[in-house]
């Protein structure tokens, strides 16, 4: 029995890394409807486009150079309090939750950051 659920784990693991590797997230009930590069400075709150950030069911998020943090719940971070994301450890972000999509503010910290970001709907 353990046996099978290492492999059934392993199978998943192999699945969703091969969607990552080929260059795009496909999620099941969400279709992607827009695309965008964010400048982040860390000397000011950024958030998402205001028009995509209203429709989206739901955004799939890349931190590509520097770190950030990021509050959901309409607060501000700032240099000391948020959520740390560490971009050298090829993290991304996945809000399924439009509450979430629409409050979320991030900052820079050490230097300015670009996120890459995709917005979903629901089918």
């Amino acid at each position: 029995m353990k046996k099978l659920k290492y492999l059934l784990l392993a199978v998943a693991l192999f699945i969703s890394t091969s969607a990552f590797a080929a260059g795009s997230v496909n999620v099941i009930g969400y279709t992607p409807f827009a695309y965008e590069k964010i400048a982040v400075s860390n000397l000011a709150v950024s958030r998402l486009n205001a028009t995509y950030r209203e429709t989206a069911g739901a955004v799939f998020i890349t931190i590509e150079s520097n770190n950030i943090r990021y509050r959901i719940e309409g607060g501000d971070p700032d240099a000391d309090d948020g959520h740390l994301v560490i971009s050298a450890a090829y993290q991304n972000l996945w809000f399924n939750d439009p509450a979430s999509i629409r409050e979320f503010r991030t900052i820079a910290i050490g230097g300015n950051a670009t996120l890459i970001v995709t917005y979903y709907r629901r089918n």
